[in-house]
């Protein structure tokens, strides 16, 4: 007889992240520490490129977006995962104070202000998600 070898067990899946900023630099950055955070990160530069991933068969737990974006900005995003994608959390980012009352009237978006300490990120996406153990 043949020894049974087991299989190891698959990791766990990464929790995935849709990161929507029109700033390259600040989407580089923030996708890196969202990595080593232990989140899968899925890059857009604006919402019209969101939408088209959330659209797709791509499997995305938290969409963190900018707001301040042509063609389609983050407002547009929520508002469209609100209506194809309930219960997808979206958090929105924006360094304008003025955004957050309209934040706030969108059902289930959070918002975040600009500049962000990326700690604080990482942190708010797992509250969030309610996602402990990554990291």
């Amino acid at each position: 007889m043949a020894d049974v070898i087991p299989f190891p067990d698959r990791p766990p899946r990464k929790p995935t992240v849709l990161l929507v900023d029109d700033e390259y630099l600040v989407r580089g950055v923030l996708s890196e520490i969202l990595k080593e955070a232990g989140f899968a990160v899925v890059p857009a530069e604006n919402g019209a490129e969101a939408i088209h991933i959330l659209s797709g068969l791509e499997h995305i737990d938290l969409v963190f977006s900018d707001i301040k974006m042509a063609p389609l900005d983050g407002f547009e995003v929520a508002k469209w995962a609100h209506e194809h994608k309930p219960g997808l959390p979206v958090i929105l980012a924006s360094g304008y104070s003025g955004k957050t009352n309209m934040a706030a009237e969108l059902n289930g978006v959070q918002f975040f202000r600009k500049p962000f300490d990326f700690d604080a990120v990482v942190e708010k996406i797992r509250d969030t998600l309610g996602d402990k153990k990554s990291g």
